[in-house]
Formats: C-alpha cells, sequence, structure tokens
C-alpha cells in the first residue's frame, strides 16, 4: 500500500466509536474471510496497517479463512464460532453482484453466536475501476445493523505503474 493510502485508513480507523476502546487494549482479535491469495494480502495489509495504528502495546491475533473453506460445515462452524468471538471482522472479496452461498451462511451462524460485544464488520474490495459491489455492500450494511457493529468499508485505489 502507498503512503497516502496507510494515511487515508489511518483516518478512517481512527472515526471508529470502538476505537478509543481498542485503544486501551492489550489484544485485538480479528477474524477475516477472503476470496483467494490477493484478498488475503488486502485482509493482511488492513491488519498490519491496523497494528501500527495502535502501537507495540497491543497485540493482533488474527485467523485467516479462505472462502473455500467455508463449503465444509464443520469449518464453517468453527469459523463462525472465531468470528462471534472477534473484534473486527473482515470480508475481502472481489467485486461480484452477491457473496457466495456458503459466506451467507457462515454469516448467519456466526451473528447468532455473536452476542452484544462491540464489533466491527470491514468489507474490503477491489479498486473501484474493476467494478461495483454496492449490492454486497448493501447486503453487508444490513448485516453490521442486524448485529449492531460498526462498518467499515474500503475499496483499493487504483495502482500507479
Amino acid at each position: 500500500m502507498q503512503k497516502a493510502q496507510l494515511l487515508c485508513m489511518d483516518a478512517t480507523l481512527t472515526k471508529l466509536q470502538v476505537w478509543p476502546t481498542w485503544q486501551k487494549m492489550k489484544r485485538i482479535s480479528i477474524s477475516a474471510v477472503h476470496e483467494d491469495p490477493a484478498t488475503g494480502a488486502r485482509a493482511d495489509d488492513f491488519c498490519q496497517t491496523l497494528a501500527r495504528s495502535l502501537g507495540r502495546n497491543c497485540e493482533i491475533s488474527k485467523e485467516l479463512w479462505p472462502l473455500t473453506e467455508l463449503r465444509t460445515p464443520k469449518l464453517r462452524a468453527i469459523a463462525a464460532g472465531e468470528a462471534a468471538a472477534a473484534d473486527l471482522v473482515i470480508i475481502s472479496v472481489h467485486h461480484a453482484e452477491t457473496l457466495p452461498g456458503e459466506v451467507k451462511s457462515w454469516i448467519d451462524l456466526w451473528l447468532k453466536q455473536k452476542g452484544s460485544r462491540p464489533t466491527v464488520l470491514s468489507a474490503l474490495f477491489d479498486p473501484l475501476y474493476l467494478g461495483s459491489s454496492s449490492s454486497i455492500q448493501t447486503f453487508l450494511q444490513g448485516v453490521a445493523r442486524k448485529g449492531g457493529m460498526e462498518f467499515l468499508v474500503r475499496s483499493e485505489e487504483k495502482q500507479e505503474d
């Protein structure tokens, strides 16, 4: 990521209602679902930016789940339990009209287990010039509202050659 992107993301993070709480925590738990290696790297970059923003006093604990693993009911249940206990849940996907069925099933499972703990749901998408994910974004905003979560959406900026 470029320096300007990191500064912009830092500013976005500090606007979250949970930010003051996160700054005092010794450990932040993150559960991320990603579509492929590129979207997994995007989620990992986001976690690194968060770690830099929080400083050395806060440990980042993260679990990255490829979407393909959510097809197996047992693994989907494990991933749902981790998401239910997470401070931050990340969904990193390419632009599409809708999320795959296994992701929606996973979301339903972890929402049922979540409870009332403060959580942020973050959607990470491709650069805007590659397409629109407005339908997925609208769906995830509804998920965040239903689960009483803050919602953060991020599309990468176009990379300069």
